[in-house]
């Protein structure tokens, strides 16, 4: 018989390789977008140039036209925009095993009962209750 904690571990783990793997995968594909190109060569000294060529030089940014600029600018946004979610994603993810530990439904699950553990919770669930229904610094509540 399958252990169903282990069709549990692999869905976790799976989410967390998924989103690793997009975060990787989403930066790379930044960081070839953002590269730089050697920029332009100045304008030489002498009579002005033709308008359309000045026109034409200017509208590149580090070499690049700038339709292409803003094609990649917005790759870049797409870009950032997955790896936001896939950050979110691991941060739900996180927060959801954190509160099942919390709540004991992580260690049921994986077959991992402490019998100390729960004792001392209940050591400290009533040491806080007698805490509670006590007088609080010499007054009386």
């Amino acid at each position: 018989m399958s252990d169903p904690s282990q069709g549990v571990r692999a869905g976790l783990q799976g989410r967390v390789n998924n989103n690793l793997d997009i975060l990787l995968k989403r930066f790379e594909s930044i960081i070839q977008l953002a590269s730089v190109l050697p920029p332009l060569p100045p304008i030489p000294p002498g009579p002005p140039p033709r308008v359309l060529l000045i026109s034409n030089q200017r509208t590149q940014v580090d070499g690049k036209d700038r339709t292409v600029t803003a094609a990649e600018a917005y790759q870049i946004k797409c870009h950032a925009s997955s790896m936001i979610r896939a950050a979110e994603d691991l941060l739900a993810l996180t927060r959801s095993l954190k509160e099942a530990w919390m709540f004991g439904q992580l260690g049921s699950e994986l077959g991992v009962v402490d019998e100390t553990t729960d004792h001392n919770a209940k050591e400290v669930g009533e040491a806080l209750q007698k805490l509670a229904t006590e007088e609080v610094g010499g007054l009386d509540l």
